[in-house]
């Protein structure tokens, strides 16, 4: 930590010296590289993994055992390792692989070292990638690749636009924000117009609510709710007259999260209880009188 994190120095007695110490060196740095973005850090564990765990790795790269070749794959595209991935593209250039998701990781070899981007794996591969594999794969992409891929979104598979609205929103681009707004109002399949809705919501937040009240409206109760969740999010002054009708919704999701979400404000205890003396609708009722019980107001 003292010489990864704080510039302390370097002592000989980090370096692993047989397979114990590899194993552990390598759970170690993975766990720091998906956690930790100290300035510097991550070039340090790719200078160190290049120097003294390379040979650990192309030792697993060349075992016959298919399963110690995925690890030596998964692990030279983490820490780094172009030149060992160069050597192993070329090994296999002219073999077939037995699996998809051996394919798989050595398109992503073939990214990190600059033979090919995501961009053409995923429009030119001849293997249809699954949405999760695609996911894993926009993981790994920089800003700059990300953005070539929200260019070409239209080309791209259903697989992998389904990944890349998660990554937006995992990631919180909200750079995107727009994208997603368009890909919205033009996108006819419900399932991705959903996923648009969540990863908006994960961006958590959004400079215009206007492009969501059509989903108020929606035939599917997930749309319905999303939307609900979404408007939500806006002071009662702008959004109020667009949750309150949703507390008379079909779906008792749709009028819980309505509830919920003019409850949590300064004077939405107030509002429920006005609305609930002017309506008719008996579940409306009980999701007024659900959402007070919870105590969310205290």
């Amino acid at each position: 930590m003292s010489y990864l994190f704080y510039n302390g120095n370097w002592d000989a007695t980090l370096i692993p010296q047989d397979s114990h110490e590899m194993r552990a060196a390598e759970r170690l740095l993975v766990k720091l590289l998906n956690s930790v973005y100290v300035e510097g850090t991550r070039q340090k564990i790719y200078l160190f993994v290049n120097e003294y765990m390379e040979s650990y790795y192309r030792k697993m790269l060349s075992s016959p055992e298919w399963s110690h070749r995925m690890n030596g794959l998964y692990r030279t595209i983490d820490f780094q390792l172009v030149a060992l991935g160069e050597s192993h593209l070329a090994k296999w250039s002219t073999k077939k692989t037995r699996t998809i998701e051996e394919t798989y990781y050595l398109a992503l070899l073939k990214i990190m070292v600059g033979k090919t981007t995501a961009l053409q794996l995923i429009k030119e591969s001849t293997h249809e990638f699954s949405e999760y594999q695609n996911r894993a794969l926009l993981l790994k992409l920089d800003n700059r690749q990300l953005q070539e891929l929200v260019e070409n979104y239209s080309y791209l598979t259903r697989a992998a636009k389904l990944a890349l609205i998660d990554v937006i929103g995992e990631k919180n681009h909200i750079i995107y924000q727009d994208f997603l707004l368009q890909q919205l109002s033009s996108e006819e399949e419900s399932e991705i117009r959903i996923r648009i809705l969540k990863s908006l919501e994960l961006i958590g937040f959004l400079q215009d609510y206007s492009a969501i009240t059509v989903f108020l409206d929606s035939p599917h109760w997930e749309e319905r709710m999303l939307a609900t969740r979404l408007i939500g999010s806006f002071p009662l002054q702008q959004s109020g007259h667009y949750l309150l009708p949703m507390l008379e919704d079909s779906s008792w999701w749709v009028r819980s999260t309505a509830a919920r979400s003019v409850a949590k404000q300064k004077t939405g205890v107030e509002l429920l209880l006005n609305f609930k003396e002017r309506t008719t609708d008996r579940f409306a009722m009980e999701i007024i009188d659900e959402q007070l019980l919870k105590g969310v107001i205290a």
